[in-house]
């Protein structure tokens, strides 16, 4: 950063604090008491023959009514002086002390309820608080991301408090509303899971934060499969139709049980015996895929998926060869992971 870019900076940052204080009963107290301090720093100089320093250092103690007792008044008029600026230092201190007070306590009941505004960046953003949304987070911790979650939801935080996880930043406002978004850095999130009870609203939500996160990857929860393709043309880059997903696992546990109780105990972040996960495929570029199979076989580890391009493969051909960008959808016990906490892609 060059020095003027540097010095343009900081003047930008000064005068949104000067504009920010300008709004505040604060910035005017501030101007109170300097001008009492520096009003009675004079007067004491000039009353009691000192220098300005010892004046206004005089000032700063009797506005604080510290009293040190090294410099006192000898004058009738300094006494006066000294009188006049112990009652307004009071009225000032006083006054700030009380402002500061309600500021802070407003600002953590603000916080409390959910109104207040994210300062992170590459974060994950859930929007709206439904079954849905709660498991995924529950399964986000449980795999081990450890990075920030924000929470946008329309309830009252009191309500979900004990319900949402630890460590969990809970945003209350409207869903559909930009500056509810923008309060959550949805324009600088990494990762955005949408789950409402309408698909419609789901799907203005895609919308909105598609306009202001182009490069985020948006997961959305469909309750029907009809609104799946307008989800997508929203903006979402994963649709999971959640219904249509459970009436097709209630359908296979009555003619294939195996089959749904496998994929219920493999998509659980409990501890168990085998876990599924992606792998970087880089390191094995230019191999073909059963050759793959066999290598990570040694290791515990089966390729069952390539993710190629946004596009699954399954069960890939044993001559397919692995391109450096592909991505191994494997399944393996978690002491065999190559990567040990969950990371959300990098945009």
């Amino acid at each position: 950063m060059t020095i003027p870019v540097y010095l343009e900076f900081h003047a930008k940052i000064l005068r949104k604090i000067r504009s920010a204080l300008r709004r505040h009963i604060i910035f005017d107290l501030l101007i109170m008491a300097a001008s009492v301090w520096v009003i009675a720093g004079v007067s004491f100089s000039l009353v009691e023959n000192l220098n300005i320093v010892d004046g206004l250092y005089w000032a700063i103690v009797t506005m604080t009514t510290v009293g040190y007792g090294d410099i006192v008044p000898r004058t009738m008029a300094g006494r006066i002086i000294a009188m006049l600026t112990i009652a307004a230092g009071i009225a000032v201190y006083t006054s700030f002390i009380s402002v500061a007070a309600s500021t802070i306590l407003e600002a953590a009941q603000r916080k409390r309820q959910g109104y207040i505004r994210y300062r992170g960046v590459r974060h994950v953003v859930v929007i709206g608080w439904t079954p849905a949304s709660e498991a995924a987070i529950r399964e986000l911790r449980g795999r081990g991301y450890t990075g920030d979650i924000v929470l946008v939801t329309e309830k009252p935080v009191t309500a979900i408090r004990e319900s949402v996880p630890p460590g969990v930043t809970i945003i209350r406002g409207d869903l559909t509303r930009r500056d509810t978004l923008l309060r959550a850095n949805v324009h600088r999130a990494n990762m955005i899971m949408v789950s409402t009870d309408s698909d419609a609203t789901t799907a203005l939500i895609v919308l909105s934060v598609r306009g202001l996160n182009p490069k985020a990857k948006i997961v959305a929860e469909a309750l029907h499969p009809e609104s799946v393709e307008l989800m997508h043309k929203a903006g979402a880059n994963i649709v999971v139709a959640t219904r249509d997903l459970g009436g097709r696992m209630l359908a296979t546990s009555l003619i294939e049980p195996g089959a749904s109780m496998f994929i219920e105990y493999i998509s659980k972040a409990e501890a168990r015996e085998i876990e599924i996960h992606e792998l970087p495929a880089s390191v094995y570029a230019g191999k073909r895929y059963i050759d793959v199979l066999l290598e990570l076989r040694k290791k515990n580890i089966t390729p069952i998926a390539i993710r190629r391009r946004g596009i699954l493969i399954p069960l890939p051909e044993d001559d397919l060869v692995i391109e450096p960008d592909d991505i191994l959808v494997v399944i393996g016990k978690p002491q065999a992971k190559e990567r040990t906490v969950l990371q959300i892609p990098q945009t």
